[in-house]
C-alpha cells in the first residue's frame, strides 16, 4: 500500500562500503591547540578512548606544558580550590605541600602527569598557530602555525580541530594614561618580574580580585609601604572546602593528608557538591542567607580595626555573584600599618607614580597590575568557520556556546572553558573531563557514521542560552555585581556559569542529544546515512577476535533475582548460587550466579 506522496526506496542509492560496520576506514587527524590542563586531558583521554583511529596534534606556543600554572609567576599564585581537588580524577596527588596549592607546584604535576602517560611526543613547543580556516568542500580544516624555534609558517590539515587555548592567557595592561611613562618597575601579574624585590620599597598594587588578593600577603611582608588600589567589592571566602579536619591537625600550611587520600579527596569535594547543592545557589534561600550572614560577620571581625576598608569593601551583593576567592592571609595582611587603602579612581600614571581622580600623586617606586585577564572568548587568531563566519562574529558582543563545549558555524571544532560552560563552584579538573567525555562521543560517532562534519545547529545554541539565562535569575550569579561573568555591566548577562551543578553536566555530556547537530556525510555514503551499516558483518569476523564476547561474563547485563525466588529442586539448593556484584558505571546490582566447581 502506498499513500498519496510517499518516497519510493528506489529513489535513494544504496552504495554497499566493502568494510565491516565497525571499520572506520580512514584515520582522523585531530589538531589541539595548547598544552594546559585541557591540552594533556586531551592528549591522554583520546589516546586512552579513540586510539589508533586517530592521529593527534598538540600544537602549544609556549616552550612546555602547563598553560596558565607555567605563564603566571606572581608570588602568591595558587589554585583557589582545595588541592586535593586541584588534580586529574585518574591521577591523585597525595603530596601537595599546602592546601592552596602553590602555581609552580600545580605547574610541574601537570609536567608529570603528563610524562607519565607518555604524552609528550603529540606536542610541538613554541608553535603558536596563526590562522584556522574551514573548507566546507572536504570537510576539513587548513592552519598556519609558526615555528618559533625555526623561524618559519608551516602548514597543517585537520578532521577535527580542539581549542583548548585556556581562558586565563589574554591579558593587557589597563588604559590609563601614561601607563608607560613610569620609570620604576612596572609590571602586570601575568608577566611578573621574578627577579623583583619589594623590600624597603613603597610598592603600588592595582586591583584586589582573586589575583590582587594573593599577591598582597607575600609584598605586605617584605614591602615598606603598599598603595592598594581597591575599587570593587569583594567577598573574601573563609578557609575552603575540607580544611576542618587539617585545621584541627594545624596542617594547612603543609600536606600531613590522611592516609586514605582518595576517600580525604572525595570528602572534600562532597562539600563542594553541598555547596552546589540548590538550596545554596537559590538566591533568598534560608541556607543561601545563612552562608552570606557567616561571610559577612566574617569580614566585619577582620576588619573591624579598619572601618574604611570595610566600608569600600564589603559587598552589597551575595556571595559568588562575582568569583569567590579564598584568600588565606588576605584579610590578615589589609590591616597592618604598612597598607595604605586607596579606593579612588586613577586618573592617569606619571613617571613617579600614580595619581588619582581626586588630584593626589600617589608617589611609589613600582607598580604591579593585578588586573586580571580579557575573558570576553575571542579568539586568539583568525579562525573563519562555515560560510565564511568568523569566531569572533559569533562571540561579539553576545559571547555563546552550547554546554560551553560546540560553536555555531564552526564544524568539527570543540572548545573547553567557552560560554557558560562551567558550574559556579567545584572540580576545574571534572569540569574538563566532562567536555573531554562529550568531544569523544562525538568523535565516536563521526568515525562510527562516516559522517564529514557535525556542527551545532543555530537554533539549539540560542535556546540553550535562553535556558540558562532563565535558569540563572534566581540564583546567586544572576544578581546585579559588576564581574567580568557580566563583561562589567552588573545587571548584563551571565555569560560564564552553566544551568545547573557538576553532576547535572556530567549527565548532559554522558547522553549527548544527536538531534541538535547538522551532519553532513563521506562522499562513499552516497547521500544515504544508512550505508554505515558496512558489508553486513564486523571486524570480528575478520580479525581472530572472538565472535562471542557478547558471552563474556563482564559484558553480560545479569539482571537481580530475586532472593525469594531462588530456583530449588531435588538437585539444587540455596547454596547451589553465589551472590556476586556486578558493577557498571551507571548501576550497581547484586546477582546470583550458578557456583562452579573444580573438575
Amino acid at each position: 500500500m502506498v499513500y498519496p506522496g510517499q518516497l519510493h526506496y528506489s529513489e535513494f542509492k544504496a552504495p554497499i562500503l566493502n568494510r565491516p560496520i565497525d571499520d572506520p576506514g580512514r584515520k582522523l587527524r585531530i589538531i589541539c591547540i595548547g598544552a594546559g590542563i585541557s591540552g594533556v586531558t586531551t592528549a591522554i583521554r583520546f589516546r586512552q578512548h579513540l586510539g589508533a583511529n586517530i592521529d593527534l596534534q598538540i600544537y602549544e606556543k609556549n616552550a612546555d606544558i602547563g598553560g596558565v600554572w607555567l605563564e603566571n609567576k606572581y608570588p602568591g599564585v595558587a589554585c583557589d580550590i582545595p588541592a586535593p581537588c586541584f588534580a586529574f580524577l585518574f591521577e591523585d596527588n597525595p603530596d601537595w605541600s599546602e592546601y592552596y596549592a602553590g602555581g609552580k607546584e600545580i605547574k610541574d604535576y601537570v609536567q608529570r602527569v603528563a610524562t607519565k602517560y607518555g604524552v609528550r611526543e603529540m606536542m610541538k613547543f613554541q608553535h603558536p598557530v596563526q590562522e584556522a580556516v574551514w573548507h566546507e568542500g572536504d570537510g576539513k580544516w587548513r592552519l598556519k602555525i609558526h615555528d618559533i624555534q625555526n623561524d618559519v609558517m608551516i602548514e597543517d590539515e585537520a578532521d577535527i580541530v580542539v581549542m583548548a587555548w585556556g581562558m586565563l592567557n589574554n591579558w593587557e595592561f589597563p588604559k590609563i594614561p601614561g601607563i608607560s611613562m613610569f620609570k620604576g618597575p612596572n609590571m602586570h601579574t601575568a608577566d611578573y618580574d621574578e627577579t623583583f624585590d619589594p623590600t624597603d620599597k613603597v610598592v603600588a598594587l592595582v586591583g584586589g580580585g582573586s589575583t590582587g588578593v594573593q599577591v598582597l600577603p607575600h609584598i605586605q611582608k617584605k614591602a615598606k609601604r603598599v598603595h592598594h588600589y581597591m575599587r570593587s567589592q569583594n567577598w573574601i571566602a573563609p578557609v575552603g572546602f575540607g580544611a576542618g579536619e587539617l585545621q584541627k591537625r594545624q596542617a594547612l600550611e603543609a600536606g600531613n593528608y590522611p592516609t586514605s587520600y582518595h576517600e580525604y579527596r572525595r570528602g572534600i569535594e562532597d562539600g563542594i557538591m553541598a555547596y552546589m547543592a540548590e538550596s545554596g545557589f537559590t538566591y533568598g534561600s534560608p541556607e543561601q542567607q545563612k552562608m552570606e550572614g557567616e561571610f559577612r560577620a566574617r569580614m566585619k571581625r577582620a576588619l573591624g580595626q579598619r572601618p574604611e576598608i570595610l566600608k569600600t569593601l564589603l559587598p552589597e551583593f551575595p556571595p559568588g555573584c562575582r568569583r569567590l576567592v579564598p584568600g588565606p592571609g588576605y584579610l590578615e595582611a589589609v590591616v597592618k600599618d604598612n597598607i595604605e587603602w586607596i579606593p579612588e579612581q586613577i586618573e592617569k600614571v606619571t613617571a613617579e607614580g600614580i595619581v588619582t581622580k581626586d588630584g593626589i600623586l600617589h608617589r611609589c617606586d613600582a607598580i604591579i597590575w593585578a588586573t586580571g585577564f580579557i575573558c570576553d572568548f575571542r579568539s586568539r587568531f583568525p579562525v573563519t568557520g562555515r560560510d565564511g563566519i568568523t569566531w569572533n562574529q559569533v562571540m561579539d558582543p553576545e559571547p555563546e556556546a552550547y554546554l560551553g563545549v560546540l560553536v555555531d558555524k564552526m564544524p568539527n571544532c570543540f572548545l573547553y572553558f567557552g560560554p557558560n560552560c562551567a558550574p559556579g563552584a567545584g572540580n576545574a579538573y571534572l569540569a574538563i573531563e566532562t567536555e573531554c567525555e562529550l568531544m569523544i562521543s562525538c568523535i565516536k560517532k563521526i568515525l562510527r557514521e562516516k559522517i564529514k562534519s557535525i556542527c551545532i545547529k543555530q537554533e539549539r545554541v540560542k535556546q540553550y542560552v535562553a535556558h540558562v539565562n532563565e535558569y540563572l535569575k534566581n540564583t546567586i550569579f544572576g544578581q546585579p555585581c559588576k564581574s567580568w561573568f557580566k563583561r562589567g555591566d552588573p545587571t548584563g548577562r551571565n555569560i560564564a556559569y552553566y544551568p545547573g551543578n557538576s553532576l547535572n553536566l556530567l549527565y548532559v555530556a554522558r547522553n549527548p542529544r544527536w538531534e541538535d547537530f547538522d551532519y553532513t556525510y563521506l562522499d562513499e555514503m552516497g547521500g544515504n546515512p544508512l550505508t554505515w551499516l558496512g558489508n553486513g558483518y564486523t571486524m570480528a569476523d575478520y580479525d581472530g577476535s572472538s565472535r562471542t564476547s557478547y558471552l563474556d561474563p563482564a559484558v553480560i547485563d545479569y539482571p537481580p533475582i530475586p532472593e525469594a525466588e531462588i530456583p530449588v529442586n531435588e538437585n539444587t539448593t540455596s547454596e547451589s548460587y553465589e551472590r556476586v556484584e556486578i558493577k557498571d558505571p551507571a548501576d550497581v546490582s547484586v546477582v546470583l550466579l550458578p557456583r562452579t566447581t573444580a573438575a
